[in-house]
């Protein structure tokens, strides 16, 4: 916190000492670029004048020989980057090259003789000194304000360390202490040293720790009472609570459980099939759903009772549970309907399954009050397709091949190909 704050109090110093220097910088440099530029211009006029003094006679005669060698001396002085001599026609009588620069100022100035103008002079004069002034000055401007922005910002770190920073430092501290403690407050109070801002600000946190803490001593009073009076009221409900979980499980069961065959029942079912669907169909896993109904079973009640057709389905159930996997879910859809979600299955190990299903089904002893029942299934059997969009599409499907192999006479199974086309086989 401290160097925090005190860091932060140091970049806003020096970050109006750079704008200030900035601005000033620019001043500075704007006053000084004036009298430079003035005195360059005197300075270039000068030679430009000169040397259309000197070349007068030289132009009236037209003594090329002198004025190349006037125009050459003329060039070789500091700053002078070309000369040029014109006869009154505009000619180019003459004209040497100086040094190179980069900007350049131009001045003119005409050639007369005996009152009359006979011709004119150039003179190129570089202003690179100009600017590499005014550059030096810029830079002399800017480490004279680093300098005096770093002696501010160190003033001002010191006094804002012994008084602000550290004052609030220790309230922070203080403030942490209560926190880590968990009781949100701490068990003394903080010296007061001064009676601004920072002094009243302590003054209030010690009087919001005193009443925190009163308040946290009633407040563990109550919570005591409260938690004994708890203790006692558990210990009333919790035989009362463990019958009542016993009857919510007992509740559950029944549910999603048919009370005949002890089976899943059709919400079970439901619930299942939709979520391994959904499972298959976002991680390409096969599931194969078999749909089977007990062939006539209604003959079965008509001459024997419904008492005969409970043991039936009931007998199937347990036929049914000796045969699937524990990731398979079978279940009672309703009267001699079953159905099976087979996970993990594709078409060929289903087709082998339900040939093993209906042959023990075949070999179970159905006996009802001395009587040997016959039964026989008819089974529809359809695997997950990538068309398929919905649990509903499946077991349609399924109930399709199921009407199929009742269709083609009973006592058989019929697999669903995706197409208008079964593939129906009667097992023996």
């Amino acid at each position: 916190m401290q160097c925090g704050l005190s860091i932060k109090l140091i970049g806003y110093v020096m970050a109006g000492v750079l704008i200030t220097s900035a601005a000033i910088g620019v001043v500075r440099v704007q006053n000084e670029r004036g009298p430079l530029s003035e005195l360059i211009d005197k300075a270039g006029q000068s030679v430009a004048n000169a040397t259309a003094s000197g070349a007068a006679s030289l132009v009236a005669g037209y003594d090329y020989g002198n004025l190349e060698i006037l125009a050459a001396n003329v060039a070789r002085q500091a700053n002078v980057i070309r000369v040029i001599i014109r006869n009154q026609g505009g000619r180019v009588m003459t004209e040497a090259v100086g040094t190179d620069a980069g900007s350049y100022r131009r001045f003119e100035s005409p050639v007369a003789f005996d009152g009359q103008a006979i011709g004119g002079v150039t003179v190129d004069i570089s202003t690179d000194a100009l600017e590499n002034a005014l550059s030096d000055l810029y830079w002399r401007v800017f480490v004279e304000q680093i300098i005096f922005g770093a002696i501010l910002g160190l003033i001002v770190y010191f006094f804002t360390s012994c008084g602000i920073v550290s004052p609030i430092r220790k309230l922070t501290m203080a403030m942490e202490e209560a926190v880590d403690k968990d009781d949100s407050f701490i068990a003394r109070d903080l010296e007061v040293k001064s009676r601004d801002e920072i002094g009243r600000l302590v003054s209030v946190f010690n009087t919001l720790n005193k009443s925190l803490s009163s308040y946290h001593s009633q407040l563990q009073g109550k919570i005591e009472f409260a938690n004994q009076e708890l203790r006692d009221k558990n210990i009333q409900l919790g035989g009362r609570t463990r019958e009542l979980e016993h009857a919510l499980d007992l509740l559950s069961t029944m549910a999603t459980t048919d009370w005949l065959t002890e089976l899943p029942n059709r919400r079970k079912f439901d619930e299942t099939l939709s979520r391994m669907f959904h499972q298959s169909e976002r991680f390409a896993e096969d599931i194969t759903l078999v749909l089977f109904d007990v062939d006539h079973f209604k003959q079965v009640n008509d001459s024997h009772g419904h008492g005969a057709g409970d043991e039936v389905l009931r007998d199937i159930g347990t036929v049914l549970r000796l045969h699937v996997r524990k990731s398979d879910l079978p279940a009672r859809l309703g009267g001699d309907e079953f159905g099976i979600v087979l996970y993990h299955t594709n078409l060929e190990q289903a087709t082998l399954f339900v040939e093993i299903l209906m042959e023990s089904v075949r070999a179970h002893a159905f006996n009802y009050d001395g009587f040997q029942l016959n039964v026989s299934l008819s089974v529809g059997i359809a695997q997950y397709e990538p068309f398929m969009k919905a649990p509903q599409e499946l077991y349609y499907a399924a109930d399709k091949a199921l009407y199929q192999a009742k269709k083609e006479g009973r006592d058989r199974y019929s697999v669903y190909s995706g197409t208008p086309c079964f593939q129906e086989r009667k097992t023996s």
